[in-house]
């Protein structure tokens, strides 16, 4: 959804009203996330347009929410944080959401780049697969910085998430630091190579995030707060996915298009 957008202080205090309200643990949490965003937003205050790339759903200045008791609650904790992120990265409001929702040609040829590639992502996904210890890999900007499951590798750094205890939230508050990727990497069995070889036909595709679900491989175009679209590859035996769904971080689909045998296009809101 579109946002109209206070400054951070004003957000902040909206957050703590609508949210302390009812769970001051969960409150808590929220407030844990603020140092986290106004670091990672500093290249954004100096590179202003790597914010979408920046911000995409499973990015650093993304939020997980794995224990939002609503899909309700769950995207108005991301539209919050949404709203802080934008003022902590001194982003002009009406550019927060402008790249996503651009226009009804502009959702048109999200699909038609994904569909365009069919060969491609099959390709992708079938290497992604084969790496049975992720659950997640994304790609974000500047060029290298990337996550693998809940650890995040952002300037030249390596710190793993934990995800709070109430909400589920990831990024969160807390970390765990690795002395590098490679050793997070080896702890798991998969080596940086592997990784690396991901990252870069995610990026000539165009996905910013593989996520392996129980109902089958998500794979991430572009995102933002509660919008996103990508691809999902449904596994053999589980029903089709369907206007109505709820994926697995309380997410709706809004938007569902079979472009193959157990290939989808779409969208959420």
């Amino acid at each position: 959804m579109r946002l109209g957008l206070p400054g951070l202080g004003a957000l902040l205090l909206l957050g703590a009203t609508a949210v302390s309200a009812e769970t001051p643990s969960r409150d808590v949490e929220f407030r844990k996330l603020v140092p986290h965003i106004t670091d990672t937003c500093a290249v954004v205050r100096t590179t202003p347009r790597i914010f979408p790339y920046r911000a995409f759903t499973f990015g650093p200045l993304g939020l997980e929410i794995r224990k939002a008791n609503s899909v309700a609650e769950a995207d108005q904790l991301r539209n919050l944080h949404l709203g802080v992120v934008a003022g902590a990265c001194d982003i002009v409001s009406d550019q927060v959401t402008a790249y996503f929702f651009c226009g009804l040609q502009c959702a048109n040829n999200r699909r038609a780049h994904l569909a365009a590639q069919v060969n491609q992502v099959r390709a992708l996904a079938a290497g992604f697969e084969t790496l049975t210890p992720l659950r997640l890999v994304a790609v974000c900007a500047p060029e290298g910085e990337i996550r693998v499951n809940d650890l995040f590798l952002m300037s030249s750094t390596a710190r793993e998430a934990i995800p709070s205890k109430v909400m589920g939230f990831v990024p969160s508050g807390e970390w765990k630091p690795w002395p590098s990727l490679a050793v997070y990497l080896t702890t798991i069995g998969v080596n940086e190579d592997q990784i690396r070889a991901l990252t870069r036909q995610m990026l000539a595709i165009g996905l910013s995030a593989l996520v392996r679900e129980s109902a089958g491989l998500r794979l991430v175009g572009v995102g933002v707060g509660d919008n996103e679209s990508g691809l999902i590859l449904a596994r053999s035996g589980t029903p089709a996915p369907q206007v109505g769904r709820q994926l697995p971080d309380n997410k709706t689909v809004s938007i569902i298009e079979k472009l193959g045998p157990d290939l989808y296009y779409y969208e959420t809101n």
